[in-house]
């Protein structure tokens, strides 16, 4: 073997230690959000993923306010309401609903900062928590919604959706580290929507055998989606890369 067989052998496994590495760092970070959840048992009141709300009688809506929907927004203003419900059980402003025979409790003291801060994220990534001032980007937020994306890539686009067979194991988050090595562009983005793959990645043989090979595949829209809708998710994408969520 020469000396520069040697040399592609170490840095081709480097880089895929630091991957791998990186990969991991990205799974415990994001797993860790949806454990927290479901260690505090939030799903059993709020529902799987916070979706499923359950009846509470005599509470004032009549159940327990699941994370998505108009009815979560009529709960709470701004972030700091809903750090409140998790820390002491409802904000200081919102009297308590002394009908409800099912209670929030208060988890200050069963939680540390971190934790607290990762649950918060995860509650505001489920719920699409706040206003999004850029119109552009608030449209592409809606074409997303209607194209079903965000069932795949996670509320927000924020992951995380495992994918057997796929190079890392999950479906890549719009902003996780993969998105900028998957899209490089808007040209790649536009592929990738249109095609369910860009032409660069499809040219690879291992990445295009990949991609065949992988439980869930990327749909190709086609002409289902306009150029004017292109231009809006892509709007939308450097929104949620430019607003993270969640301890750093």
């Amino acid at each position: 073997m020469t000396g520069n067989a040697r040399t592609i052998i170490v840095v081709s496994v480097a880089g895929i230690v630091i991957a791998l590495g990186t990969l991991g760092i990205f799974l415990a970070v994001r797993g860790k959000w949806r454990r927290d959840a479901e260690r505090m048992g939030c799903f059993g009141c709020h529902g799987p993923g916070g979706a499923q709300p359950i009846g509470n009688p005599g509470a004032k809506g009549g159940e327990v306010p699941g994370w998505t929907g108009g009815t979560w927004m009529m709960w709470n203003r701004d972030e700091r309401d809903v750090r409140a419900w998790i820390l002491k059980g409802r904000p200081e402003h919102r009297a308590p609903d002394v009908g409800a025979l099912i209670k929030m409790p208060a988890y200050e003291s069963r939680l540390t900062t971190h934790e607290t801060d990762d649950l918060v994220a995860y509650v505001l990534a489920a719920s699409h928590f706040g206003t999004i001032e850029d119109p552009t980007a608030a449209a592409g937020h809606e074409v997303a919604y209607r194209n079903g994306c965000f069932g795949c890539h996670g509320a927000e686009g924020r992951g995380l959706i495992m994918n057997p067979g796929s190079f890392k194991g999950y479906i890549p988050p719009w902003d996780g580290a993969d998105y900028a090595e998957l899209v490089r562009d808007d040209a790649e983005l536009s592929q990738w929507v249109r095609n369910g793959a860009s032409d660069r990645l499809l040219a690879n043989p291992i990445a295009k055998k990949l991609l065949q090979t992988q439980a869930i595949a990327m749909p190709a829209y086609g002409d289902r989606i306009t150029d004017v809708e292109l231009r809006e998710l892509s709007a939308y994408v450097a929104w949620v890369r430019s607003h993270p969520r969640g301890s750093p």
